[in-house]
């Protein structure tokens, strides 16, 4: 099985984007979300997008995914081979418990170039995250009225 990550970040608005799509069989599934992160990066956003999608892999039991990504440091702070920052702590340590459990195999594609599925994760998590800054506008605005 091959899981397309992906994520996206607004320093302006805070707010967090991630996707990833499982790739099986000539079948797509997509998955992606946003949230608000005060003090977050894109790095995060990153690596989220992974967690979730071991998350994915432990709810349905699944082992050994080939996790394909376009940011160099993923396998890195995944097995722990580098030290990440204080403000990705938390979720680099959640990362690393996941990968130990689902023992995925992590492949580098170059971003923005043509691949299918790296393009389409990159889009998702992108709407995902204007989605919730439209959503956040729209509220503001509501309240000022």
């Amino acid at each position: 099985m091959t899981i397309y990550t992906d994520g996206s970040y607004s320093n302006q608005t805070n707010v967090l984007g991630y996707a990833f799509c499982v790739v099986e069989d000539h079948t797509v599934l997509e998955f992606s979300n946003a949230f608000i992160l005060k003090r977050g990066s894109s790095t995060i956003a990153e690596v989220v997008a992974v967690i979730k999608s071991l998350e994915y892999c432990k709810k349905n039991g699944i082992q050994n995914p080939v996790i394909v990504h376009d940011y160099n440091e993923l396998p890195f702070f995944a097995f722990g081979y580098r030290k990440c920052p204080p403000s990705m702590y938390n979720f680099v340590k959640h990362l690393q418990e996941l990968t130990k459990k689902v023992r995925p195999r992590f492949r580098k594609v170059e971003a923005h170039k043509d691949n299918e599925y790296n393009n389409l994760v990159d889009r998702l998590a992108r709407e995902a995250m204007q989605k919730l800054i439209t959503q956040k506008e729209q509220a503001m605005k509501l309240s000022d009225n």
